[in-house]
């Protein structure tokens, strides 16, 4: 069956999945009530019918994450090669050994688990229901930690502003503390993203806070969480684009892989500083609101 995919089409899926899947909205719920649009108008971009676009856009996104983060990343490097010839900071060191835990046992249940996963597409009302109860957790973490005496997070008051390389080595100091089974508990969390409406970034945003650290370290957590969860997940689903059902799509998939980076690289940049002073609960809102309102539109019609 050879694809089809508009300019359009490219442009819109990459911007909506770039901003999607890094905010705690969910991007494959997005997706799955997009294509669900009335008469079949969405068909197109609804992730049971383009997969291909969905894996290569979770890998542009995963590319742009890992940009973002470029520093964190070498500091687990660093922190992994310290390991080997027991030098460098101990801090790097248990770090390193904790993200590498952290995100293990995430990208091999999601290797395992996205073929099963798959046959949720065909539900654009669980979509609509899940991203309800998604802005439903959202909101029950935000209420739960106003009244928290751990709403002081991990460091305590809100700091100075740090320059990139200064919040990388005081993310490193503070997080380091974190114990083993939290950390691996932080790291399934993404795998929530399976289900079309949960978003992964929402379901560790509210593990993070309530293990005590802030938003901004609950954000920075979460999204390098994700990060090596895409890059597996897109992986996993991409198909080999140099079959012939693809030759009138590559172009415009590279469009959209491009939005969907540049998109992703500004959407992770704005979420750390909202969440310097802001909280999950507009997010949780917008999920509610917007489950509700599509549910009952695709009840009605």
């Amino acid at each position: 069956m050879a694809h089809e995919l508009t300019v359009l089409e490219a442009i819109g899926a990459g911007l909506l999945q770039g901003v999607a899947v890094v905010f705690p909205i969910s991007g494959l719920g997005h997706g799955v009530l997009v294509g669900s649009i009335g008469d079949g108008v969405g068909t197109d971009l609804a992730p049971e019918h383009a997969r291909y676009l969905y894996a290569a856009l979770r890998v542009a996104v995963a590319v742009a994450l890992l940009a973002y983060y470029w520093r964190d990343w070498l500091y687990v490097l660093r922190g992994l090669g310290s390991a080997v010839v027991r030098r460098g900071s101990a801090a790097d060191r248990r770090w390193a050994g904790l993200l590498t835990l952290a995100a293990v046992p995430g990208c091999v249940a999601v290797a395992l688990l996205a073929d099963p996963a798959r046959r949720l597409l065909g539900h654009p009302r669980l979509a609509a229901g899940a991203l309800a109860l998604n802005g439903a957790i959202m909101l029950g973490t935000w209420w739960w930690w106003r009244r928290s005496l751990r709403a002081g997070g991990l460091s305590g008051t809100h700091r100075a502003p740090l320059s990139r390389s200064e919040q990388a080595h005081t993310f490193v100091v503070e997080l380091s503390s974190l114990r083993p089974g939290r950390a691996v508990l932080l790291g399934v969390m993404p795998l929530g993203a399976l289900v079309p409406g949960i978003s992964g970034i929402a379901l560790t945003l509210a593990a993070a806070l309530a293990l005590g650290l802030t938003h901004e370290q609950a954000a920075h957590v979460a999204l390098l969480l994700l990060t090596p969860f895409l890059l597996v997940w897109g992986l996993v689903e991409l198909p080999a684009l140099s079959g012939a059902a693809y030759d009138g799509v590559r172009g415009r998939l590279a469009v959209a892989a491009v939005l969907a980076a540049v998109a992703a690289y500004l959407t992770a940049m704005l979420l750390v500083r909202y969440f310097q002073r802001a909280s999950l609960r507009p997010f949780g809102y917008y999920c509610v609101l917007a489950g509700a309102a599509a549910y009952v539109a695709l009840t009605v019609t």
